[in-house]
């Protein structure tokens, strides 16, 4: 069988199981379950988990089911966990049935498994604590290697994300399209410029490929490859990159009005614990405890607190975010596989900018910042923004320019402070 293509990280991923601070079996997790699983519980005779089956799983009705990988779906108790959490932590079907009687969702998770062309690529999300951690606290660049695959993983028939949506596509235009990737990911790890500055290249990247790949004259991939050679070439101006980033104005009122919608929508949602604590440290740090505070008032404390406690923490530290951002390309084949490439970059600008906001805020209530605290947020916000989008639709949507909509109205939001 092929090898698969990896990040450095995944072959270390060990699940913590009991021990885990934050269990995938909780939180009113959407877990769908494949066609082969549920006829398996359907005729399951076990008497410590034929009636937790008949309660809590039913066939999947939405239209958006298809009948191999979603046939059904497990029901979550009131309070958010599994019906088949037991009160060690662990999972009873495991415990009786053994990893091969776990659906696909429950099996793989936090694994992606995605196929770009004829290559396997699998990845972790960082919506798992342990995940998070191996992915966002190594301070080097995330590599790539290939792993022989695992019987127990690769042999599953599911698919994360897969593009082309039909077949391996052309081969020629397949191999174009993986250099577009690669560019992105050498700019977003391009440490010469700041975090604002290659994310701002990234957008600009996007929105000429953007206008080749749609014109009307467009006949292949290897039309791209002169600007990508030209977005390489750039990088041998950090300086240049630099002073066009400082050219951007921020709105810190605006971003701090858009993130505090965020943070009252949340926690009138089902957010789990660990990120309603981070989303009310982060409020109380940036309004002082002052319920009435100012829109002024607050964006000095911003200022202040990112000064103070936020920029000596990530001073060294801003590989953190680049992990981060390296790893949404790479799960979610960025910018391939859902939504205009606009409509993407401001999902990954409008994800970043939050959770920075956040983080400021709650490094004023905690007077600085550590890693327990970082892994929290990044750990359950993805939690929270992967499982639960719609808190996330509305405010991607308010981004949106009245009249000319394009990939430099979005850039404000990648300024971290005034000038």
């Amino acid at each position: 069988m092929q090898k698969i293509s990896v990040p450095d990280y995944y072959p270390k991923f060990v699940c913590t199981g009991s021990k885990c601070e934050d269990t995938c079996c909780s939180g009113w997790w959407d877990v769908s379950v494949d066609y082969d699983t549920y006829q398996k519980y359907q005729q399951n005779k076990q008497p410590e988990l034929a009636p937790l089956f008949k309660l809590a799983i039913s066939k999947n009705t939405l239209p958006s089911a298809d009948n191999k990988n979603n046939f059904g779906m497990m029901k979550m108790q009131p309070d958010g966990e599994c019906y088949f959490l037991q009160q060690d932590k662990l999972c009873a079907i495991h415990g009786h049935m053994g990893a091969q009687g776990l659906s696909d969702t429950c099996r793989l998770y936090p694994r992606y498994l995605n196929q770009f062309g004829s290559q396997r690529e699998n990845a972790l999300g960082i919506s798992c604590p342990e995940a998070a951690r191996l992915i966002l606290l190594n301070p080097q660049p995330i590599q790539f290697i290939k792993i022989a695959p695992d019987p127990a993983i690769d042999d599953r028939p599911f698919t994360s994300y897969r593009f082309p949506f039909q077949g391996e596509g052309d081969p020629e235009q397949i191999a174009v399209l993986n250099d577009f990737r690669i560019v992105i990911i050498a700019i977003l790890q391009f440490r010469e410029i700041s975090l604002g500055a290659r994310v701002m290249l990234l957008g600009f990247l996007l929105e000429e490929v953007n206008e080749i790949a749609f014109s009307k004259d467009f006949a292949h991939a290897s039309a791209l490859l002169p600007t990508l050679e030209s977005f390489i070439g750039m990088l041998s101006r950090p300086a240049q990159l630099e002073a066009q980033f400082a050219q951007i104005d921020p709105n810190i009122p605006r971003k701090l009005e858009v993130v505090t919608k965020l943070i009252e929508q949340s926690l009138t949602d089902r957010a789990s614990v660990r990120f309603q604590e981070c989303l009310l440290a982060a409020a109380e740090g940036l309004s002082a405890g002052n319920e009435s505070a100012t829109d002024g008032a607050m964006s000095r404390r911003y200022q202040q607190s990112y000064e103070a406690f936020y920029r000596p923490f990530f001073h060294n530290k801003e590989y953190i975010f680049e992990n981060y951002l390296v790893n949404q390309v790479i799960t979610r084949l960025f910018p391939f596989t859902r939504g205009a490439y606009l409509d993407l970059y401001r999902e990954l600008v409008c994800n970043l900018s939050v959770i920075q906001v956040l983080l400021v805020g709650m490094a004023a209530k905690h007077k600085g910042l550590n890693e327990e605290l970082v892994i929290q947020l990044f750990q359950t916000f993805a939690r929270n923004s992967n499982h639960n989008r719609s808190h996330l639709d509305n405010l991607i949507a308010s981004l949106r320019a009245e009249a000319q909509d394009s990939f430099v109205h979005v850039m404000w939001m990648l300024k971290e402070t005034e000038r």
